[in-house]
């Protein structure tokens, strides 16, 4: 294990930094109980990945060059920081201070070991919890650090598959529930896809044990559970990407509370044939009543109203869009995309409203409200 502190001076946007920073457009948007920052991996026109912290109003508030593509922020709990990690396979996990953009602490996966590209922090802040990959044959692996010591690993177990991706902490962070793709890769070639099993894992924290797992019927062995949400309930929402024949019609988007089988949540078919059988982040609202997941390969979000017995709402278009996080009022997402845009979208109302456009930037696959 390679862990290395590292302090860099504050630092200075240059003329070409603020360049880019991001134009808003703002004139129905109510801020009074907006979250005041957002933060997202990017990469910009010239190849340079970028994390970037920015409000509303399109203010850049950080912005900190990264060796390589990333895929998860997270914002810690009870300190000013935020981390992101690389995208599937990647080596690095970084610390960055809020307050002063500086790299707080660097550290790198294991020998024989890539981090998945998520993560998540107890709701004490003392430790952090990784999906990781044995990189020879992809077996799926949960890594626990130590926030008071330096991020050192306390332990690793099985995340209950291959392949793990998104991970959540649920039942007052006595559960960890775990995505496993089910898919072995080497590098980011797919080897398995005739044998692949995807599955849901819950997981004992005290014991490390696997106390239910979800598995999808034989029909659909091809589907990969990629992301999921968890709302306060502990209710998961799935989001699905198939990996068979380009024409079938399968689930992509489930529910399930433990203890039951899997709900899929209904996509009408002239919607279905638009998404290329992918999507990409799932989101409850800040009520847990409207659940949202992004297809960016179809430029649509879509969205469901779980109080209206898990209804069909429609779906947004949004090029390239797929990174999502909770408004402030019941009902409202907050969604990035691959083209430099960030939305506020509620689709109870039928609104999309643009709130920061800049075509220097790509957003990546996630976006997190960190202020």
């Amino acid at each position: 294990m390679n862990n290395k502190s590292i302090n860099v001076p504050r630092r200075q946007f240059s003329g070409y930094l603020g360049c880019l920073l991001l134009s808003a457009a703002l004139p129905s948007v109510s801020m009074a109980n907006s979250p005041s920052s957002y933060a997202s991996a990017s990469v910009d026109d010239r190849g340079q990945h970028w994390l970037i912290v920015f409000d509303q109003l399109g203010n850049q508030q950080v912005k900190y060059p990264l060796p390589s593509r990333a895929h998860q922020v997270l914002k810690h709990p009870t300190q000013p920081w935020l981390l992101v990690v690389a995208r599937r396979p990647g080596q690095y996990l970084l610390v960055i201070d809020l307050n002063t953009g500086a790299l707080v602490q660097r550290i790198t996966a294991s020998t024989g070991q890539h981090f998945c590209g998520h993560m998540q922090i107890s709701a004490d802040g003392k430790l952090l919890y990784t999906t990781e990959n044995i990189t020879l044959n992809s077996a799926g692996l949960i890594v626990v650090r130590d926030f008071s010591e330096q991020l050192q690993t306390l332990q690793q177990f099985s995340s209950g598959g291959i392949g793990p991706h998104q991970l959540k902490l649920c039942d007052a962070d006595k559960t960890l529930v775990v995505a496993n793709g089910g898919i072995h890769t080497k590098n980011r070639q797919k080897l398995n896809l005739q044998q692949m099993h995807s599955n849901l894992s819950y997981i004992n924290l005290a014991t490390s044990e696997i106390t239910e797992q979800v598995m999808l019927d034989t029909e659909y062995a091809q589907l990969s559970i990629r992301h999921i949400a968890v709302d306060d309930s502990s209710r998961v929402l799935i989001a699905m990407q198939y990996q068979g024949e380009r024409t079938a019609v399968v689930p992509l988007v489930a529910l399930h509370q433990r203890g039951e089988p899997l709900s899929f949540l209904a996509i009408p078919e002239k919607d279905f044939f638009q998404l290329q059988q992918y999507c990409g982040s799932a989101c409850f609202d800040r009520t847990g009543s409207v659940v949202a997941v992004s297809a960016p390969k179809g430029d649509s979000i879509l969205f469901w109203d779980l109080a209206n017995n898990n209804r069909y709402l429609h779906k947004i278009k949004v090029k390239d869009g797929c990174g999502i996080t909770a408004g402030a009022s019941e009902g409202e997402f907050i969604v990035s995309s691959g083209r430099g845009r960030v939305y506020q979208i509620n689709p109870r109302q039928a609104s999309k409203t643009l709130l920061l456009k800049n075509t220097a930037i790509q957003w990546d696959n996630h976006l997190a409200a960190v202020g």
